[in-house]
């Protein structure tokens, strides 16, 4: 078996690298987040089955063998001396007392062997009592009297999938007794389908201005660009505009006016919710306005500011926070439960960069927060979509039954597979959409692309 940890910045980048090293054939042991990076352990010539009989049998072998010489030990301290064995002896100690005294110090000597190899056991099963012990502390459900097969088959699978466990916890303990693994983790889907709020009209559901806002870099202008795209074919160009606010960001402005050109929309750059709101009223005629704002920090004040100031403005605006779903738990929870009022929903963005789900379901239970629309891949307007709760949850389970299996080549098709992706006939508007994509692959090869732009992906 060759083994081969890798490090990298996201999802996709360690599946290449593993890939490139180890081939099609890789079986992924491990995957953890560390330091901000995305740890992904696989191997090749992997048998699961073998290596945990192995261990298993290893085990088994050594405990049983442990308990049947104790078993022997106690059954030979308990045997009863035959009464002719008595008398023979008693007889012969009082003929020959030298015998008696060798007999006396052998039956000692038996005695502190006894006494030692009690003393060893004993200690060996203090050993493996405490390995016990500490594997049931590693537990999921550690604050639980008890919990059964069942339900641990479930609690280790929600793990796998990335769920924090203070939410584990109060999930199995609303799960029905049963001993049927399959039965509740039917039960576990649906618990986490109820708990999971999602916008079935998405972030544009009738004509209104609409604003991204979050950190640098979670993909606010790409999202834009989409919804803009998407909105354009859906209503026609002339009836849809945007707003530029990123006064920060290097070409940030160029990014958004080549999205416009590309779209044949109009764009407007502002500086200040003054001059923004005078753009508004020069595009008062326009049924959708989409605007871009700068980032920062996750906890930067700007971003908490920049909400405030587009309350501020006469014109009523949804807002709508960004953020990338492979960002790290904590602060996707932070900011989903800092933002809860002062925002209309969650925008997420780069799923196919996100493995496991579990990190940004997690915070949309614990934030209540409305999932209105997620973005992944490069195709503008293809990879976006509208899911809805079950099919959030389902994509996450085989997020998990992929990386379970091992198969790089089915977790790269799980991962470019959006969820709640809208349905487009085969006609002129998927035309449109292909050749609007293919318009958008070709920036790498104008001079636009030396500006960075052809990267736009990322911001």
């Amino acid at each position: 078996m060759k083994m081969k940890r890798v490090l990298a910045k996201d999802t996709r980048t360690a599946l290449a690298m593993i890939k490139q090293s180890l081939g099609e054939d890789a079986v992924i042991l491990s995957n953890n987040k560390i330091a901000g990076q995305v740890e992904i352990v696989a191997a090749v010539d992997y048998d699961e089955k073998r290596a945990s009989a192995t261990t298993g049998s290893a085990f088994s072998e050594r405990l049983t063998a442990n308990l049947d010489r104790l078993k022997s030990q106690r059954n030979l301290d308990k045997r009863p001396v035959a009464p002719q064995q008595v008398n023979s002896n008693l007889h012969a100690g009082m003929s020959s007392p030298e015998p008696v005294q060798r007999q006396t110090h052998s039956m000692a000597t038996h005695q502190a062997v006894s006494s030692d190899n009690m003393q060893r056991m004993e200690k060996e099963l203090g050993l493996l009592r405490l390995l016990v012990e500490q594997q049931m502390s590693q537990s999921p459900s550690q604050h639980s009297t008890f919990i059964s097969a069942a339900a641990l088959k479930v609690a280790q699978r929600l793990e796998r999938m990335g769920f924090e466990k203070y939410l584990v916890d109060p999930l199995l303990a609303q799960l029905p007794v049963a001993d049927d693994a399959d039965q509740l983790w039917s039960h576990a889907q649906q618990w986490l389908q109820d708990n999971i709020n999602t916008s079935s009209q998405g972030v544009v559901h009738q004509p209104g201005t609409y604003a991204l806002v979050g950190p640098t870099g979670v993909g606010k202008t790409t999202a834009i660009g989409k919804l803009g795209a998407q909105l354009a074919m859906k209503h026609g160009k002339h009836k849809v505009a945007l707003i530029s606010m990123d006064q920060q960001r290097i070409g940030a402005r160029d990014q958004l006016r080549v999205f416009g050109t590309m779209l044949g929309i109009e764009v407007q750059h502002v500086a200040g919710f003054t001059q923004l709101t005078n753009s508004l009223n020069q595009l008062a005629h326009k049924d959708y306005v989409l605007i871009d704002t700068s980032g920062g920090n996750p906890f930067d004040p700007h971003i908490e500011n920049m909400v405030q100031g587009l309350q501020g403005v006469p014109q009523q605006i949804s807002i709508y926070l960004t953020l990338a779903a492979n960002s790290q738990s904590h602060s996707l929870r932070y900011l989903m439960k800092h933002y809860a009022d002062k925002v209309t929903g969650v925008v997420a963005t780069k799923l196919d960069e996100c493995l496991p789900l579990g990190g940004l379901l997690t915070a949309l239970i614990e934030s209540r927060q409305p999932l209105a629309m997620i973005t992944d891949g490069q195709r503008i307007p293809l990879d976006l979509g509208y899911p809805s709760a079950q099919q959030l949850v389902a994509h996450a389970v085989e997020a998990e039954l992929a990386e379970e299996t091992g198969g790089i080549e089915a977790l790269s098709k799980l991962l470019h597979a959006t969820p709640g992706k809208p349905q487009m006939p085969r006609n002129e508007l998927h035309a449109r959409a292909t050749q609007m994509t293919s318009n958008f692959g070709d920036l790498h090869d104008t001079p636009v692309s030396a500006l960075g732009l052809a990267s736009y992906r990322s911001h």
